[in-house]
């Protein structure tokens, strides 16, 4: 459980905001209760109670987390994960609390929640269409095409801070084309990283949508150390290609 309290109003009120990574079948009941009834109410039977099934098996796998608001169960999120990715399948307020601050702290808190626990981004698609508003508020940006089948209002967000796009002094580069290498000479880079390396490592690494044969490319003053496909740029047990995304936190060839 993760707790915040503060005043209601600015006056004497407490109120209590808490995320519950394990919530209890009971919650998920109260929730799928208020879901059944705002589908119920809706002209035309919209509302994510149409995604029972989901819910319920996302709580089964234990891939669920609610917003409780003085007790109150008012918000879910259902989620699967992917390497370094999460997936949020289903993100929702209670339509009585919408529009009032409680799905940016739902937001934030969970997603600091999956950092702690090592993911690397987050991935969605903004549904309802109106939806897409709030994740631009967020923060997320709609997901580069890469040549893979993705709905057209995916969106994501990096968790971690990344190696640099201005210039450092000094400093190895990181190119990415978004093209495979036979293409690659017709074309500049399309993505920029200026990166500092310690014992292979990276100071701050990369995370960034790609397609696994892509052209990357990392030079050193000028002088190119290595160019090659993503797939193919370092030995296997250094993957660079993990869910989708391009992932370097050390670089060994």
């Amino acid at each position: 459980m993760i707790k915040e309290e503060g005043n209601k109003g600015g006056g004497v009120m407490t109120m209590e905001k808490s995320i519950e990574t394990t919530p209890e079948q009971s919650d998920i009941n109260k929730i799928l209760a208020w879901l059944k009834n705002e589908k119920n109410t809706d002209k035309y039977g919209n509302g994510f109670y149409n995604n029972k099934n989901i819910i319920i098996d996302s709580f089964k796998s234990g891939k669920t987390i609610t917003l409780k608001y003085e007790n109150e169960n008012i918000g879910l999120i259902t989620w699967s994960d992917d390497d370094i990715l999460v997936n949020i399948d289903i993100f929702v307020i209670h339509p009585d609390y919408r529009r009032m601050g409680f799905g940016e702290y739902f937001y934030r808190t969970v997603s600091n929640y999956f950092k702690t626990k090592g993911f690397k981004a987050i991935k969605l698609f903004c549904a309802p269409k109106m939806s897409e508003k709030f994740w631009k508020k967020m923060g997320l940006v709609k997901l580069y095409n890469c040549g893979y089948t993705e709905p057209e209002l995916t969106y994501y967000d990096v968790l971690v801070e990344v190696a640099s796009i201005m210039d450092i002094s000094k400093s190895d580069k990181i190119e990415l084309w978004d093209v495979e290498p036979y293409q690659a000479t017709e074309k500049p880079p399309q993505w920029t990283w200026f990166i500092e390396i310690c014992e292979d490592k990276l100071k701050l690494p990369i995370v960034h949508p790609c397609n696994c044969n892509w052209n990357l490319c990392w030079s050193r003053n000028g002088v190119v150390i290595k160019e090659e496909k993503v797939k193919y740029f370092t030995r296997k047990e250094y993957e660079l290609f993990r869910s989708k995304f391009l992932y370097i936190e050390e670089l060994k060839i």
